[in-house]
């Protein structure tokens, strides 16, 4: 760099805190100021160091020799005045005004603040986009308010006889999809049909996902000849004829549905378990459980806060397949005389009743039948919504 400076003309050439100078204002020859005026801003009035100092501050420099003169010029060490002390020590940079003032606003935006997403509100957000599961969630909840609020301004009940009108066809004598061959009101049966069956769905869809995660996540923590011994128990359960235990125990309860709820949770639960305890047989042996343990945790605690958490997600859709497969089978029970019996009332009682009068009562088939269709569909729906949502490399709920 060419250095256009004015010299004094009686310094000596290389002497001169210009010549042995940096341009961006590092000096490789530290200077002591003199006393006196101007000393801060004046280069006439710095002396340079000895040897020792300005070799102890400038590796660069080298000792005043004939052969060091040329290496010593401002050419090699760089040019520019020496800042001055005072210079050098107010040179310090202010500290940027957000991270001192609290209340100072943002000078990026907003676009720059990081909004966290809870799991739930994400897994939400993805069902919400899935168009299947929306008409899945508003199918089931139209059949729901149909279950709960159906009968508001029909004078019939599911119990209520009208003799004068056996068998009628739709809007016949008020009845709104007319009666059976008993004269009792289709609608209103079909009200309370659709109720009893969604409790008994609801039920079973509920707790025989928890006793079948409970059940495989202990014996598979475990392990040992615990483990073997529950895997033995699971295996003879799930070879019981459970349908016709259900039928023989059914026949001797008069056909209560809650009876028929408890059977079905009671024979629900051993598929999943055999799911659930390979997926832990692999979960204890991660390194978070195994430090729960080294730390003195209790296995039930261990199991309830780190072993079901991470099986969440299949749970959730084991609780949606599980509902869907409960009303299946409480409609099967109930077509073959098995489940729930009159006076009380099913879909799968009403569509086994109207099975042998389908073509004199047309009526009294399609209405149940389409509630089930719609129940199974909605849940099918969810089901696949769930298993989307819940799936991080899935790409149908788009992006978070």
């Amino acid at each position: 760099m060419t250095d256009h400076t004015p010299r004094d003309p009686d310094a000596p050439r290389g002497d001169t805190p210009r010549e042995l100078g940096r341009d961006d204002g590092t000096s490789p020859v530290p200077t002591t100021p003199r006393s006196g005026p101007g000393r801060d801003g004046d280069p006439a009035s710095s002396a340079p160091l000895d040897h020792a100092d300005a070799l102890a501050q400038n590796p660069d420099y080298l000792p005043s020799t004939p052969l060091a003169d040329s290496a010593n010029a401002a050419s090699r060490l760089g040019g520019g005045a020496a800042p001055s002390p005072a210079a050098l020590g107010t040179a310090t940079a202010a500290p940027p005004r957000a991270a001192t003032d609290p209340g100072a606003e943002n000078p990026h935006g907003d676009e720059d603040q990081v909004k966290v997403t809870g799991k739930a509100r994400l897994i939400v957000t993805r069902l919400l986009r899935n168009k299947g599961a929306v008409l899945g969630l508003f199918l089931l909840l139209l059949v729901t308010l149909f279950a709960i609020f159906g009968n508001v301004g029909n004078r019939f009940t599911y119990l209520d006889q009208d003799l004068l009108n056996i068998g009628a066809p739709p809007g016949v004598g008020g009845h709104r999809l007319g009666t059976s061959g008993g004269g009792i009101d289709l609608w209103a049966m079909l009200v309370r049909g659709t109720g009893k069956s969604l409790l008994i769905a609801f039920f079973v869809g509920v707790f025989a996902p928890i006793i079948g995660a409970a059940y495989g996540t202990a014996i598979a923590y475990w392990g040992g000849p615990r483990e073997k011994v529950g895997m033995w128990i699971l295996d003879m359960l799930i070879l019981m004829p459970y349908f016709l235990i259900i039928a023989v125990l059914m026949g001797s309860t008069g056909g209560n549905a809650l009876v028929l709820a408890l059977l079905l949770t009671v024979f629900g639960w051993m598929g999943l378990a055999r799911v659930v305890r390979a997926t832990t047989a692999s979960l204890r042996e991660r390194e978070f459980v195994k430090a729960a343990g080294y730390m003195g945790v209790r296995d039930v605690n261990i199991i309830r806060r780190h072993i079901i958490p991470n099986i969440g997600s299949l749970l959730i859709i084991n609780i949606i397949t599980g509902t869907y497969s409960a009303i299946i089978a409480e409609t099967a029970l109930s077509f073959l005389g098995v489940g729930v019996r009159p006076p009380d009332v099913s879909l799968g009682s009403l569509i086994g009743q109207s099975a042998s009068q389908l073509a004199a009562y047309p009526w009294m088939f399609w209405g149940p039948t389409v509630c089930l269709l719609m129940i199974t569909f909605s849940l099918a729906l969810i089901g696949d919504g769930m298993r989307d949502a819940l799936d991080p490399n899935s790409k149908s709920g788009g992006r978070a």
